[in-house]
């Protein structure tokens, strides 16, 4: 399944200025800028503060329950924080496409998958060329097993923006999922040509050809992957585990090694188990008589 991480948005709000108004909103407005300049100064806690006072003293502005709503998700982590806030802007302002997409990541977050398909459907009903609402939507969907459906959303994602590289690495996924292994290669494949910067989709290919046995391709992709993202974990055991496959003993325990002396305490104990066993059982057939 698709692991994604989409950029985090960053704000493009200029400041603003408003007359014939009261003071209240005048007043609101000024901490919100003030709020979106500690956050271009990374200065997280005093803008979210800045936000939160922007709200109190004009609770119709949307924007600042919003700009709070993404910092308390995005940032912090505070994933029902950011979606009680970004709900709450939403109630004011519910034609502004980008709050019901950032309510629809913010609940992809938190799995609960029905109500993100809800969200992200009024995004983009409100947005329809907007390829990253139907990314999301189509995770969503493939996590409710509704596969054909998030095929369909995939598409959709790649059609509005053939550059998007998650969007091939989604379906091309969705493919390998299901042993559409020819169908797969297509798809990376064609990501790679629109994009070719993102790692995933070259390791994600390697495994479709290490799957059908094309060995040395699947060790390019590899490769590949390793040279754009050289900390990937994945990338190193499976370039590894192809090398062994391809009966190149050496450079197998070579790259085995260098996969568990760069692993995080993150990585899968199964997957350390298995380069520590391959390792010993490639060794002592190289020191066979």
């Amino acid at each position: 399944m698709l692991r994604v991480a989409l950029a985090m948005a960053v704000f493009l709000a200029a400041p603003l200025t408003l007359g014939g108004c009261n003071q209240d909103q005048n007043e609101s407005i000024r901490l919100m800028n003030k709020g979106i300049g500690y956050y271009k100064r990374d200065r997280i806690p005093e803008a979210i503060e800045a936000f939160a006072m922007a709200g109190q003293k004009d609770p119709g502005n949307d924007r600042a329950f919003y700009y709070q709503g993404l910092l308390e998700y995005q940032v912090n982590g505070h994933l029902a924080e950011g979606q009680k806030l970004i709900s709450r802007a939403i109630e004011i302002n519910a034609d502004n496409y980008e709050y019901h997409y950032h309510l629809g990541t913010a609940l992809c977050r938190r799995e609960e998958w029905a109500s993100a398909i809800g969200a992200l459907e009024k995004a983009i009903k409100l947005k329809p060329d907007h390829a990253e609402s139907y990314l999301r939507l189509g995770i969503a969907l493939e996590n409710k097993g509704l596969y054909d459906r998030a095929q369909e959303a995939y598409v959709d994602a790649i059609k509005a923006d053939p550059r998007l590289p998650e969007a091939y690495n989604a379906l091309g996924n969705l493919y390998r999922r299901f042993d559409q292994m020819t169908h797969a290669a297509q798809v990376f494949r064609n990501g790679i040509e629109n994009n070719p910067g993102f790692a995933a989709n070259f390791h994600d290919l390697g495994l479709v050809y290490q799957a059908q046995k094309r060995f040395v391709d699947a060790v390019q992709q590899f490769e590949k992957a390793q040279q754009l993202d050289p900390g990937n974990a994945g990338a190193l055991f499976n370039l590894g585990m192809t090398y062994a496959a391809n009966d190149d003993k050496q450079k197998a325990i070579s790259q085995l090694k260098i996969y568990l002396s760069r692993r995080t305490a993150a990585e899968d104990p199964i997957r350390i188990q298995i380069a520590q066993d391959m390792i010993s059982r490639l060794e002592a057939a190289a020191n066979a008589p």
